[in-house]
C-alpha cells in the first residue's frame, strides 16, 4: 500500500509540472525558413550552436549571421523576418493564437546588422502587438513591409504601410516611400532622401519573402532547446530606452508625436 501510494504521489508530481507551463517547455511558433552561410543560434545565455533550416524558435532565441551569410525566420502568423550578413537578432516573446488575436504579442530586438520585415497576422486585431527594439530607437509596425539596419545611426525604408519611430525624444509616423535615419537615443527620427543612405545599408538578399500563415514545422529548437537562462543580459528593455510608449498610426505622412 505504501509502494503505491508514493508511485500515485510520483505521478501526480510530474502531472504538476506538465502542465506548469512555459517555465519548464515552450511550444515553438517560429521557425527557420532558410539559411546562408554561417548562422549561429543560442537560447538566452546558453552555448552558441550552429543553425539549420527547419529549426524551431522560441522564446529568449538568439540568431547570428556571418560575413556572406543571411538568416530567414518564418512565424505562424505569416510574419517573415530576413536577416542580412552581420546581424543579431532576438526574439525576446512571441505569443500568437489565432483563435485570439486580440491577445498576440510580438516583441523583437535588433542588436546589430540589417533586418527586412513583412508582418502577417499578429497585428489584425492588436495594432500594437508586434515592436521591434534597437539601441536607438523601438519600431512599432501594423501591417507592413520595411528594411532596417542598425550600422549607428539606424536606418529604415518603409516599403509598404506605416511604422512609428520611437525614442526618449518622441514619436514619429512614417509611410511607404520614406527613408527614415535615427542619429541617437535622444534625437527623433527624420525623413532623408534614399540617395543619403550610405551604400550597402538597406541593401538586402535577394530572397522572395512573403508573408503566408502556417503552422511550424516540427524540427529540433535552434540552440540546443530549452535553457540557458532567461536571457536578460541581452534583451532590450522595450519602451524603456525610447522613453515612452509605442503609438501607430495610418496617417499618410510623418507625424510627431511629442512626450
Amino acid at each position: 500500500m505504501l509502494r503505491s501510494f508514493r508511485f500515485l504521489a510520483l505521478v501526480l508530481a510530474f502531472a504538476a509540472l506538465a502542465v506548469s507551463g512555459p517555465s519548464l517547455a515552450q511550444r515553438a511558433q517560429g521557425y527557420v525558413q532558410e539559411v546562408h552561410g554561417n548562422v549561429t543560434g543560442q537560447i538566452g545565455t546558453g552555448s552558441s550552436l550552429q543553425v539549420e533550416k527547419g529549426q524551431t524558435l522560441i522564446n529568449n532565441a538568439m540568431i547570428a549571421t556571418g560575413p556572406g551569410s543571411y538568416a530567414v525566420l518564418k512565424f505562424e502568423d505569416g510574419t517573415a523576418v530576413l536577416l542580412k550578413e552581420n546581424t543579431s537578432f532576438q526574439v525576446q516573446n512571441y505569443d500568437y493564437n489565432p483563435k485570439a488575436p486580440e491577445n498576440a504579442n510580438a516583441i523583437f530586438n535588433l542588436l546589430r546588422g540589417g533586418l527586412r520585415m513583412i508582418t502577417g497576422l499578429v497585428t489584425s486585431r492588436n495594432r500594437n502587438a508586434l515592436k521591434v527594439g534597437t539601441p536607438l530607437a523601438t519600431i512599432g509596425i501594423r501591417g507592413t513591409e520595411f528594411i532596417a539596419e542598425l550600422v549607428n545611426p539606424f536606418f529604415i525604408q518603409v516599403i509598404n504601410g506605416t511604422i512609428v519611430v520611437t525614442n526618449s525624444a518622441g514619436a514619429v509616423v512614417f509611410t511607404a516611400g520614406q527613408a527614415v535615419v535615427v542619429a541617437n537615443p535622444s534625437t527623433l527620427a527624420n525623413i532623408i532622401p534614399l540617395n543619403q543612405v550610405p551604400p550597402g545599408v538597406l541593401q538586402m538578399p535577394n530572397y522572395p519573402l512573403t508573408s503566408v500563415p502556417g503552422p511550424v514545422p516540427s524540427g529540433s529548437v535552434v540552440g540546443g532547446g530549452v535553457g540557458g537562462g532567461a536571457g536578460a543580459g541581452t534583451a532590450l528593455a522595450i519602451g524603456a530606452a525610447a522613453g515612452a510608449a509605442v503609438l501607430i498610426s495610418t496617417e499618410n505622412q510623418s507625424t510627431v508625436v511629442h512626450h
